[in-house]
């Protein structure tokens, strides 16, 4: 006898539970509002930044830096979605945004690259 699931799932859960299995999980690293993380942030999973971020940023998913999000140091992604400020080097492999709230201070190195009408950059510009 099991205390936290049952034995036989009844049939509604049972239609459910092979549907969900089968759909892809989104996996996702969120550094918060309010969080401040010195070091180097690698990994295979998207990350948000919406906290501030002193270090290098690799990762091998898209990376987004949030409208409060503050990245001091290198970024290194597929794509890179920049709402906040970057100050550093972003290179990508895919392409990177810096939206009409974002800020960037650095180069960029990516085969696409897109900047908003609003956007501050300060840099220079490379086709990867």
């Amino acid at each position: 006898m099991s205390l936290f699931r049952r034995e036989t799932p009844s049939a509604s859960l049972a239609g459910s539970v092979g549907a969900s299995d089968s759909a892809p999980q989104r996996r996702l690293t969120l550094i918060a509002a309010g969080t401040r993380l010195h070091g180097e942030v690698s990994g295979a999973t998207e990350v948000v930044i919406e906290g501030e971020v002193v270090g290098l940023v690799r990762v091998d998913a898209p990376v987004v830096v949030g409208a409060d999000g503050v990245v001091e140091g290198p970024v290194s992604a597929p794509v890179v979605r920049v709402g906040g400020r970057v100050v550093g080097a972003i290179e990508a492999t895919d392409r990177v945004e810096v939206l009409a709230t974002g800020s960037v201070e650095g180069n960029i190195s990516a085969p696409r690259v897109l900047i908003a009408e609003g956007a501050f950059f300060k840099g220079r510009v490379a086709r990867a």
